[in-house]
């Protein structure tokens, strides 16, 4: 028994000399020298002063004792050095990306004003061009024409150009083909004088040389066509309707032709509102120029059907008065239009 309580005793010096780096004991140099004196004296005396690990162990094995916890802190705690480092990069990145922004912006404020610039100089370039492009086209359609000098009388340049620009457009409206058709003017400086298109003109190319002049009343100049007399009487009408002024304009209208050479036909009255209210009904007179006094007569009581603006020859086109070429020229478009519409609209049976 004695042996094993010396066993158990070395076993547990050498454990607490490892644990406490104290050297242990030397081992006891003999058994004991007799049985012991008696039992212990007593129980313990109570249970040890703090679970395992608590501080009598730690001294016990050479650990030191917990210092009590502290208090709050004072003042408030700083973010470490790290998050601080963090938070200025990204305010580094934020203003990089805010100065980029602005520098794009910048550049495309820049940007838009240079091209706005450029297009408004491009735009008053092509404003000049096209201003150049319009005096080049009136030179070509509206050529200056000399005027015309003749016995006692003169025609001014911008009524010879009068002329040619009529005559093209006519022709760029269908109304006149090569030389078929003519027009004539009363003179606003010199009273009863004529100026009209000589006999086989070409109208869409007239020149000084296409105009010839005669006094209203009188024989026929030299080149002057068959129509002479019928225009000497149409523009004595329309200058009692105009106060001395007046035009007459002879097209051979394609569907007013047309419409006309029906044999039953005595009249030609247009179906849309326009021709209707402006023209009424127009009479249709059979061309006699193996009777030219019948004619005429019959010539006069048909333009009263129209107001004095116009008749119908029979198979020759329709004769148009104005105060001047151009109002001569619109109504002699509009009727046309009207029995281009007149003619449609027999055609669809309506």
């Amino acid at each position: 028994m004695a042996d094993e309580s010396a066993d158990n005793d070395d076993g547990s010096d050498e454990m607490i000399a490892k644990v406490t780096g104290t050297p242990a004991s030397p081992p006891p140099s003999g058994p004991p020298s007799g049985p012991p004196s008696g039992p212990p004296s007593g129980p313990p005396s109570g249970p040890p002063s703090g679970p395992p690990g608590s501080s009598g162990g730690r001294a016990m094995f050479g650990g030191s004792a917990p210092t009590p916890p502290a208090g709050p802190p004072s003042t408030a705690p700083s973010a470490p050095a790290g998050a601080q480092s963090m938070a200025t990069g990204s305010t580094i990145v934020i203003e990089a990306g805010q100065e980029k922004v602005a520098a794009a912006k910048r550049t495309v404020e820049g940007d838009e004003k240079a091209e706005l610039t450029q297009l408004r100089e491009e735009n008053e370039s092509l404003k000049k061009s096209m201003a150049a492009a319009v005096d080049v086209i009136q030179e070509v359609e509206n050529p200056a024409m000399p005027p015309i000098v003749g016995d006692g009388y003169v025609v001014p340049g911008d009524v010879v150009g009068m002329f040619a620009t009529l005559g093209r457009q006519l022709q760029k409206g269908g109304l006149t083909h090569g030389t078929a058709g003519s027009f004539s003017l009363l003179s606003t400086t010199s009273p009863g004088l004529v100026h009209i298109t000589r006999q086989g003109a070409a109208l869409a190319l007239m020149n000084e040389g296409d105009l010839i002049t005669g006094r209203l009343g009188d024989a026929a100049p030299n080149r002057a066509s068959e129509d002479w007399q019928i225009h000497s009487v149409a523009l004595a009408i329309a200058s009692l309707e105009h106060e001395g002024r007046g035009a007459c304009v002879h097209v051979a209208a394609p569907y007013t032709t047309a419409m006309s050479l029906e044999k039953d036909r005595y009249a030609l009255v247009p179906t849309d509102f326009e021709g209707r209210s402006t023209f009424g009904r127009a009479t249709i007179v059979d061309v006699q120029y193996n009777d030219m006094e019948g004619y005429l007569v019959e010539i006069t009581e048909a333009l009263k059907q129209t107001g004095n603006k116009l008749f119908v020859a029979r198979g020759h086109g329709l004769y148009a008065l104005g105060a001047d070429l151009l109002e001569a020229w619109g109504n002699a478009a509009a009727f046309e239009h009207s029995m281009r519409v007149l003619y449609y609209s027999e055609l669809a049976d309506l």
